[in-house]
């Protein structure tokens, strides 16, 4: 009899070669006019943070520990439960990573390509219709790719600091009326200087990758759900070139009522 697994036959799965599976996997990102969003993987970010901090040597930088505390107590003047609007959280740099360094180099990059694909190898094959992990891993390898043509928009992307998914989740947590989210709900009512940045950003990862960029925000919770009130959002790119972010930028009077146009 034979067996088999996700309507394929079983020894179809045992036999095909490890990289048929990345390909695969790679393929389907291609075919997409977007870059994947890292954070549907894992909304902590945890695996991917193999590849979030590193610096010019390509090791690891420690956060420093007390940096958002100590931001909180100097807007707050020692008060720890103040209400920070994201403006304020744009402003005070609590989500910027000083430490952050992308590394370009040719033999850094591809060493990590290598290190990926063998971490593809060990994956059981006959889990490649459910797991994650392959997709995940197939999004690091193609950012991976796509940062060995960084050169060709490395001054556009330098004038934007970096964040992590953890430094994002740190945030939120401690100041539980904060959301991330993605960017849909807020398109409508988007400032003009936002809109422009997302498609100068676009235009970029276009010239790279050939791909758009994917976009979050970090706003009041309530403003997720309430059209009508003038919203606050600190607006984020998904970085082409790792699971890693960029702040773009923060907006609060500039947002238009809809109800003015």
């Amino acid at each position: 009899m034979e067996i088999k697994v996700f309507g394929k036959s079983l020894f179809e799965f045992k036999t095909k070669q490890k990289g048929f599976y990345l390909d695969s996997a790679v393929a389907s990102i291609k075919e997409s006019k977007f870059l994947p969003d890292f954070r549907e993987f894992n909304p902590t970010d945890v695996f991917s943070n193999y590849v979030v901090m590193e610096s010019i040597t390509g090791g690891a930088v420690a956060v420093p520990q007390g940096t958002v505390d100590e931001a909180v107590k100097k807007a707050g003047k020692g008060k720890q439960n103040i209400h920070l609007t994201p403006k304020a959280v744009y402003e005070l740099k609590m989500l910027n990573d000083e430490s952050f360094k992308l590394n370009v180099e040719e033999s850094y990059v591809d060493q990590q390509l290598t290190d990926f694909k063998d971490k593809l190898a060990l994956i059981k094959s006959e889990e490649y219709d459910m797991a994650r992990g392959v997709k995940e891993i197939a999004s690091i390898v193609s950012r991976l790719e796509n940062r060995k043509k960084y050169y060709l928009q490395d001054e556009f992307y330098s004038q934007f600091p970096y964040t992590s998914s953890s430094k994002i989740d740190e945030i939120v947590k401690k100041h539980n009326y904060l959301k991330l989210g993605q960017v849909a709900s807020f398109m409508a009512d988007m400032p003009k200087d936002a809109v422009s940045v997302m498609k100068e950003y676009n235009n970029a990862t276009k010239d790279v990758c050939g791909k758009q960029a994917v976009y979050y925000i970090i706003a009041d919770k309530k403003d997720f759900e309430k059209k009508d009130k003038r919203r606050d959002p600190i607006l984020l790119a998904q970085s082409p070139f790792g699971h890693f972010w960029q702040i773009l930028g923060a907006w609060d009077k500039e947002m238009l009522f809809l109800e003015e146009l």
